[in-house]
């Protein structure tokens, strides 16, 4: 098996999945359940899931995925929005007003 696509978020895996189905191209998704358990960095091979497919299938399933690919319309994470200055201040009073339930170490009067 070959390594064919790696999904930046579910949506593109259930996407990439659906398309290959319905090509009735055989795949495997290395990690597919593993890899919700751990969220943060996603590193290749202990997290990052990744559909793999059959040498026989390799050409047709880069055809599927790579229309998929050109056709996508979600944003790059470069192109995203910045923060509005309404979502700025929310932030700034929510770490005011629930800083108190952040875990950590605490600073209290000296002890003699």
């Amino acid at each position: 098996m070959i390594k064919l696509f790696s999904p930046e978020n579910e949506v593109q895996l259930a996407l990439a999945k659906s398309l290959l189905e319905a090509e009735g191209i055989p795949f495997f998704v290395h990690n597919d359940h593993f890899g919700s358990l751990y969220v943060g960095i996603q590193i290749e091979f202990l997290n990052r899931k990744t559909i793999m497919v059959d040498e026989a299938y390799e050409a047709r399933a880069k055809e599927v995925i790579a229309d998929f690919l050109l056709h996508d319309i979600s944003e790059p994470a470069s192109e995203k929005e910045a923060y509005s200055p309404w979502d700025k201040l929310r932030m700034i009073a929510e770490g005011l007003v629930f800083g108190w339930v952040v875990p950590g170490k605490r600073r209290r009067g000296k002890k003699e």
